[in-house]
């Protein structure tokens, strides 16, 4: 069973993230907008934890509107069925051979690139007594797994030869998607040419994968294609002219733990990189880098929402605190007070991708890590809707 999630009412928390479900199930609803048809075509990608969010809350509130999940490995896939997810599971990353037995006792969806992988998964699905789904990849251009286009051919023949294999879909992945258009659409091209050959030569292939999330929303989506949406689903478009098709899920809070006046010339945090130069009201905010804040922000124009205005960030972020000038603030604030480090605060926002930038990182990094002290609570979205993943 699932517990039921948080509120949002965290009175005793010092910094906590507040995910806003029905945002996530509007986010998927954009993805699924994206295809030709209304079939299900969103392999929703909920690794690393759910991108930071939590992998079981957030996959329970998109599950009956996305045709699978999608994980990095083994592990990822047990959580989700122990935790009563019947939706079918891919497994995008490679698994080790120690993990094929695992893989095929699940009837998890595998990655393969090579005839080993075909043989080992074959071995394993044929002691379970069923055959296994899995997913064959093609290089088009990405390096990181997949067989190279020269080899795909004996590497779809095998798995379709195989009486303990089935081919559930044919995959490659885009590595530049979000900047790259002249690439993507000749990757694109390479990678449907392929596909057209491979059926003339009489190999049955079904649908396909190419897409994430930048992909699906800037690309043309043909029918009988699939795609992997990552980071969309979680309100932040790799492509920034399509984030207003999408509404944040992610609002990232802490507190004020301390705050006290600074004469002229005092140094703040360690290296005295930032010296004041005015009687300075300092904040310390009960937060840092071991939290998830990235310390390469130091210096570099980060600021915390309070009271619905924008605070610089002072000097360098330290593991457990962030300290900020609220000295212009038109009314003092006090410990316990509430701060918004990414989110809306009255009208003013601090996007994902704007801390991330900061910090000389991108979003995806920013969420996965979230550390362990961060407390993640919930909105309810429109639950009567959503059935148990038992069901």
């Amino acid at each position: 069973m699932i517990s039921p999630p948080e509120t949002p009412a965290l009175p005793d928390a010092r910094t906590w993230i507040e995910i806003d479900l029905e945002a996530l199930r509007h986010n998927c609803r954009a993805a699924q907008s994206c295809f030709p048809d209304p079939v299900p075509g969103v392999l929703a990608v909920v690794k690393a934890d759910g991108y930071g969010l939590g992998m079981v809350p957030v996959a329970r509130a998109m599950q009956d509107l996305v045709r699978a999940l999608a994980v990095a490995n083994v592990t990822e896939a047990q959580v989700l069925r122990e935790a009563g997810f019947t939706l079918p599971i891919y497994i995008l990353g490679p698994a080790l051979p120690s993990e094929w037995e695992a893989v095929a006792g699940g009837g998890f969806c595998p990655a393969i690139s090579t005839l080993e992988e075909v043989s080992g998964y074959a071995r394993a699905a044929a002691r379970q007594g069923h055959p296994l789904p899995v997913h064959v990849v093609i290089d088009t251009g990405m390096g990181r797994l997949g067989a190279l286009p020269g080899e795909a051919a004996a590497l779809l023949s095998a798995v379709l030869d195989s009486p303990f294999l089935k081919l559930d879909s044919v995959a490659s992945h885009f590595p530049s998607a979000d900047d790259d258009p002249s690439y993507t659409e000749a990757q694109t091209n390479r990678f449907k040419s392929l596909i057209t050959e491979f059926r003339a030569g009489g190999l049955a292939i079904g649908p396909t994968q190419l897409a994430n999330s930048a992909g699906l929303t800037a690309y043309p989506q043909t029918e009988g294609s699939w795609a992997r949406a990552g980071l969309m689903l979680y309100g932040v478009s790799p492509v920034p002219r399509d984030q207003t098709r999408l509404r944040p899920v992610v609002t990232w809070k802490t507190r004020i733990a301390l705050i006290r006046e600074l004469p002229a010339g005092h140094g703040i945090s360690y290296g005295r990189t930032f010296i004041t130069t005015r009687p300075t009201w300092v904040a310390t905010l009960a937060v840092g880098y071991a939290d998830g804040f990235p310390r390469q922000a130091s210096g570099q124009g980060a600021a915390a929402l309070i009271a619905g205005c924008r605070c610089p960030v002072l000097g360098r972020i330290t593991m457990d605190q962030i300290m900020v000038d609220v000295t212009d603030l038109p009314d003092r604030p006090a410990p316990g007070d509430e701060v918004v480090l990414v989110g809306r605060q009255g009208n003013l926002e601090i996007t994902a991708p704007e801390l991330a930038a900061q910090g000389g990182t991108i979003a995806w990094d920013l969420f996965t890590g979230l550390g362990p002290r961060v407390r993640r609570c919930y909105s309810v979205p429109c639950s009567d809707s959503i059935p148990h993943p038992s069901a």
